[in-house]
């Protein structure tokens, strides 16, 4: 998944592996995936970072590259992004004129290959549609 996403409740998180000494620090963010349908989807951006990084501020807009899952529980729990690149929008998110430097690209875009294997549902929103696909790891 790519696009610009709103991000929000920034928080830098360490983290320790299971059965070992060995810290990882990333940070979590709040933000939502709006569909051209207009359903708006609650969605968590998980991203590894530095251990002395700091969250962006609340209401950064950010051009994301990512790795998801969306869970059949959707809307229920969030869709998760897994970070691959997040380059924040330059200046104050604070500032009236933020928002005019943000590009006009509003819904995210999904790039996947894998097969169908389920009919198509309808979703707890009533227009949204869904269906299960097989895909692996592409390198």
């Amino acid at each position: 998944v790519f696009g610009f996403f709103a991000l929000a409740n920034g928080d830098h998180v360490k983290t320790f592996r299971a059965g070992s000494s060995t810290m990882t620090y990333h940070c979590v963010y709040k933000t939502t995936i709006q569909c051209t349908s207009s359903v708006v989807f609650p969605t968590m951006l998980h991203m590894y970072s530095p251990f002395n990084d700091v969250a962006l501020p609340n209401n950064t807009v950010a051009f994301v590259s990512t790795k998801v899952c969306i869970p059949v529980t959707i809307p229920h729990d969030p869709v998760l992004l897994e970070g691959i690149c997040v380059v924040a929008v330059p200046g104050d998110p604070a500032s009236d004129s933020y928002e005019s430097s943000i590009p006009n690209f509003p819904h995210p875009m999904v790039i996947g290959l894998g097969s169908v294997t389920s009919p198509t549902r309808t979703l707890a929103d009533g227009t949204s549609k869904a269906f299960d696909i097989v895909s692996g790891d592409y390198v």
